[in-house]
């Protein structure tokens, strides 16, 4: 399940995550940041990750605070059954959501959303320290910065930032694009290849140890998702799965050899499946072409037959070994429930990871660095 969507068809940004929620429920050369940041010298600067430090890992995800879906916040937990840490501390109505481990594991970046429908792009030690947000200068027709994810130096956050007027096809934005920028804000630029502004909207970029990018792309003409990839200069675009498919949330693994090396995750159904089936995690080849061996390449991880369950916002484990999702539950009006579970890459050894009263979703799987638990410095 995307929730929330990140541009709303009635033609602003759509920050109602319960509105959202339910919904669901119904359908079932990069440039150095100046100063200290999470980059520092300390920190890993390409996606390699030694042995051991791959061995310590940590899942944050977000968690509504209420049954009532009022707001969320970002928490974390490091080992199955472990204590389950709140790391944001936002005010009541706001919500934190769609966090990202930073390669070195002592930072998290999310996006915050407010009840006046702004948004902002925040950051957080793993310790629940030093929460800040980002001034990335979203001023006159910006209506949102929205999906943070890191690059693989550390350095900076590739987001997307969608601009008005709401005034094209399904009421979509005039432009909602890939951008990157220093963890200052003083270096925002475009990432997303030129020309596709009203007609498509790209979102959810994570990369490839061999370079390139692998994002989300929505066609605006019948809001209908697919899956993408491209090289970091946002050329040579290709996509990788069918558009009927609405495949959401891709995230590329990070593993440079074995089974799942240039494997991407991905949900089905990402804005809600058709009657008879039910969002699942899957995967496809990033390197597969054309579209028709991609298609007959795609392995299905959970079942499109599962209802009232369902299975979605999947991510990779540091190690590309493992995968971590939310498995959705919803009966008879029952308060929709959202659990964190990780199973192996090929779907099978599936274990729930933390289950609360409370709906939990967009689970992103990183190191877990030594010093998160002691000061660390601010970015």
């Amino acid at each position: 399940m995307a929730e929330p969507r990140y541009v709303d068809r009635s033609g602003r940004a759509n920050r109602s995550l319960a509105a959202v929620l339910l919904v669901a429920v119904s359908t079932a050369t990069f440039l150095v940041a100046p100063g200290a940041n999470p980059g520092s010298a300390s920190s890993p600067t390409t996606p390699d990750v030694p042995a051991a430090a791959a061995n310590r890992t940590q899942i944050a995800w977000s968690r509504f605070t209420d049954r009532e879906f009022s707001a969320a916040r970002i928490v974390s937990s490091k080992s199955r059954g472990d204590r389950v840490r709140e790391l944001t501390h936002s005010r009541n109505g706001v919500s934190d959501i769609d966090p990202s481990i930073s390669p070195n594991g002592r930072w998290i970046a999310f996006e915050r959303d407010f009840p006046n429908g702004s948004t902002a792009i925040g950051i957080v030690g793993a310790n629940g320290r030093h929460e800040r947000v980002l001034d990335l200068g979203c001023e006159r027709r910006c209506a949102a910065d929205v999906s943070p994810t890191w690059t693989p130096d550390g350095h900076h956050l590739v987001f997307t930032r969608v601009i008005g007027p709401f005034d094209g096809p399904n009421n979509s934005a005039a432009s909602a694009v890939l951008m990157i920028t220093d963890l200052a804000g003083h270096n925002v630029a475009r990432l997303s290849e030129p020309g596709i502004d009203g007609d498509y909207e790209d979102y959810k970029a994570s990369f490839a140890p061999r370079g390139y990018v692998v994002f989300v792309r929505i066609r605006n003409s019948d809001v209908r998702a697919a899956v993408f990839r491209m090289s970091r200069d946002g050329m040579h675009v290709r996509r990788l799965t069918a558009w009927r498919l609405d495949a959401d949330l891709p995230w590329i693994s990070p593993a440079r050899s074995g089974p799942t090396k240039n494997l991407v995750v991905f949900e089905t159904f990402g804005h809600g499946a058709p009657r008879g089936l039910t969002q699942a995690v899957a995967t496809v080849p990033a390197r597969c072409r054309p579209i028709a061996r991609c298609k007959r390449s795609l392995n299905l991880l959970t079942s499109q037959h599962s209802d009232p369950v369902a299975n979605f916002n999947p991510t990779w484990s540091p190690h590309g070994r493992r995968i971590a999702f939310v498995r959705f539950r919803a009966v008879d009006g029952s308060t929709p429930r959202g659990d964190i579970w990780t199973m192996r890459w090929d779907g099978t050894h599936k274990q729930v990871f933390a289950r609360s009263p409370l709906f939990e979703f967009r689970p992103s799987w990183g190191v877990a660095s030594r010093s998160a638990s002691t000061t660390q410095q601010t970015p």
